[in-house]
């Protein structure tokens, strides 16, 4: 049986989508905070929305109209490539803001939000600037919603 990989495309694309509107939540906070660092928490999460909004818009175009089933096998794919592409471009903010200076540490914390581990590569998180606290805590709330909706589907 063939994975219907763009059926996936599709998905990811509304996904992605959603993440870029997650995305305008710590933008809104950081344009009404006083912090320091604001000017550049408002470019990286701008781009970060930009570049989030063209990856959705152009994977939903070319993916395949949601009118077919999704098999299970779709979707443990589904899931997997969810969490790794959500934190490629959830890192976005980190590292265009400036706060984490590697992609390799703004994706591991990224990941490390979106699947709920609780790691961090922040030496004094409470140092961080109110934006970028909110999407490391909004990127751990999506994840632990998450993993709710995965643990509900297999039951």
């Amino acid at each position: 049986i063939m994975i219907n990989y763009k059926l996936i495309l599709k998905i990811l694309g509304l996904l992605l989508l959603g993440e870029a509107l997650l995305m305008v939540v710590p933008l809104l906070v950081t344009i009404f905070s006083t912090d320091y660092h604001t000017h550049s928490d408002i470019l990286g999460f701008s781009f970060g929305i930009l570049i989030t909004l063209i990856a959705a818009c152009l994977w939903s175009y070319y993916g395949r109209p949601l009118v077919e089933g999704m098999k299970r096998k779709e979707a443990y794919l589904l899931v997997t490539l969810t969490w790794i592409i959500f934190s490629i471009f959830g890192s976005l903010p980190f590292i265009m803001s400036g706060m984490i200076d590697t992609y390799t540490d703004a994706y591991f914390e990224t990941m490390s939000g979106f699947t709920t581990t609780g790691a961090t590569i922040m030496d004094n998180v409470e140092a961080q600037t109110h934006g970028i606290l909110f999407w490391r805590s909004l990127t751990q709330w999506v994840g632990g919603l998450g993993i709710i909706v995965l643990c509900y589907w297999q039951v």
